[in-house]
């Protein structure tokens, strides 16, 4: 028997509150990055809270006769640039890209939303014109930024594939949702779509942290390996002066 939207959505509060303490974690134990963390922390520690803002139902709206909850996309609006800024801070792509994919994103987002609220032919324009959003997204991931990137090693390269990938293949089976929910056609219950929405959620943003921690050491092995060839240059450095002096 499929549990209640209630249910589900505690379960994913409990799920995010525990994908946020990996990143809490590491900015205690690895301060070098701290921006890193922050934004991995922000992503499920959001998420958490909106989830448990779901559980009790605070926040839900009646739009076009259909129960809207309103922290989730303003769980989305904030989230899904915070993954996107942590992918541009692995490739060092700057704030050119990132506003592109960002722009792409709350595109998306809003006429997501807007698909939501109003009924009838603008409807489907408006999901027409988010998946279009979509595409500028995935083109901007795939193909602009491994172009701009500067990865400061082959495994942050690594980090930053097998993150976008996930981030992308999760991304894709939102709208798919969208449809199949009662914001589409309807065979989707509500109770069904906040399982399969809290299951994606759970893989898209605390799976992304869990991987991204883990592949934190990546960045941490080019920052103590510059640490060591700045002892060995400050090691060397003397025994140039005496034989210039000899």
């Amino acid at each position: 028997m499929i549990g209640s939207t209630a249910t589900w959505a505690a379960i994913g509060a409990v799920g995010m509150a525990l994908g946020t303490l990996p990143p809490l974690w590491g900015l205690g134990n690895d301060p070098e990055r701290r921006t890193h963390y922050l934004v991995l922390a922000g992503v499920t520690g959001i998420a958490a809270v909106a989830y448990a803002l779901m559980a009790f139902g605070i926040g839900d709206l009646v739009v076009s006769g259909r129960v809207v909850s309103l922290p989730r996309y303003v769980d989305w609006l904030l989230t899904t640039p915070l993954i996107l800024l942590f992918l541009s801070l692995l490739g060092n792509t700057g704030r050119g890209s990132l506003t592109r994919l960002v722009v792409a994103d709350v595109t998306l987002l809003v006429l997501g939303a807007v698909a939501v609220a109003v009924p009838g032919t603008v409807r489907w324009l408006a999901f027409a014109g988010g998946l279009a959003a979509f595409g500028v997204l995935v083109y901007e991931l795939y193909a602009r930024i491994p172009r701009l990137a500067s990865f400061s090693s082959e495994r942050a390269r690594i980090l930053f594939v097998t993150l976008r990938n996930l981030t992308i293949a999760l991304w894709t089976l939102y709208p798919v949702v969208w449809v199949l929910a009662p914001s589409g056609i309807g065979l989707l219950t509500r109770d069904m779509t906040m399982l399969v929405v809290a299951y994606l959620d759970l893989i898209s943003k605390a799976a992304f942290v869990a991987l991204a921690v883990d592949g934190m050491d990546a960045l941490a092995d080019v920052d103590r390996g510059a640490a060591a060839a700045g002892a060995v240059t400050v090691e060397r450095a003397p025994d140039a002066d005496s034989g210039t002096a000899d």
